[in-house]
């Protein structure tokens, strides 16, 4: 019995140059399998190809959105520092009011000092939000944080401003203010009398300057008189308020009447020697609650 034997013939090149192949059966079936398995291995390396090519663009995102949130971050960091110079720009003016009104620590709330104490965070967090979770936890509490500060410190500057408003108009009522420009001949107190030669008690100032010189108002007030008497010649008297009024005598003419309102420093009239006097000059007098004091005590130096 005689076998057959398949055998494939390739002729390679033209002419002389050309060469003939015989492949056998076998040959073929391991030229067959080895092209089979390049092909395998192309298609897997292919197929890995695309997975590394899909997730690095995975991971170009991911690093996007990274640097995206770190971007994020950095913005609600700037602005918490930004809160928190405005915070202390605050407390420094918080400070510096106090001084100057010299008003107590202890006008602060007492629970304004808890504010510094950090509340208290508790839970579980699952670890696919754990990162997340725990951020926003912390910019919440900070800025929490801030914004009772912020509150706590308007307050404080509210009840200062409050009363730092009402010292100020009570400030504005005392006569501080020179009502003349002129040298002081006679003091408040007790001198000899320039009329009888016997100590007597002078209950003002006596302001030298020259005749027609205007005289201004020591503080704001109403025009509580205006007219002429025996001593005290052409006089006008103001109400300050909070117990405070000022006299103005001697005055050569007066510029006001009875029930006008007058600012600090607004004319009142001029320097005369009009009633019991030796010369022109003006006197001057502060009364409080019914008393005469030293107009010194209040003049502005």
């Amino acid at each position: 019995m005689v076998r057959e034997r398949h055998t494939v013939s390739l002729r390679i090149g033209y002419g002389e140059r050309s060469r003939e192949f015989h492949i056998g059966r076998t040959g073929l079936m391991a030229t067959v399998a080895t092209l089979a398995l390049l092909f395998f291995a192309a298609t897997h390396f292919l197929y890995d190809y695309r997975e590394n090519l899909s997730k690095l663009r995975d991971l170009s995102m991911l690093r996007q959105r990274v640097s995206e949130q770190n971007l994020t971050l950095y913005n609600l960091y700037s602005k918490f520092e930004s809160l928190d110079t405005e915070v202390e720009r605050l407390r420094a003016i918080d400070e510096r009011v106090r001084s100057l009104a010299r008003i107590n620590q202890s006008l602060r709330p007492a629970d304004a000092a808890k504010t510094d104490r950090p509340a208290g965070i508790g839970g579980t967090e699952t670890h696919e939000a754990a990162v997340a979770s725990r951020l926003d936890r912390l910019l919440d509490l900070r800025f929490e944080q801030l914004r009772k500060a912020v509150l706590v410190d308007v307050k404080d500057l509210e009840r200062i401003a409050e009363r730092l408003d009402s010292r100020r108009i009570v400030l504005s009522s005392i006569p501080a203010l020179w009502p003349v420009h002129g040298i002081l001949s006679s003091g408040f107190g007790v001198r000899t009398s320039p009329f009888t030669d016997t100590p007597v008690f002078h209950h003002g100032l006596d302001i030298f300057a020259r005749p027609g010189a205007p005289v201004r108002a020591a503080a704001a007030g109403k025009v509580v008189r205006s007219g002429y008497e025996s001593l005290f010649g052409n006089i006008v008297v103001l109400e300050h308020g909070y117990g405070y009024r000022s006299l103005y005598a001697h005055l050569r003419e007066r510029q006001v009447a009875v029930g006008d309102m007058v600012e600090k420093g607004d004319p009142l009239g001029t320097v005369g020697d009009t009633g019991r006097t030796t010369g022109p000059h003006l006197h001057f007098e502060v009364h409080v609650n019914g008393l005469a004091v030293n107009p010194s005590r209040f003049l502005n130096n």
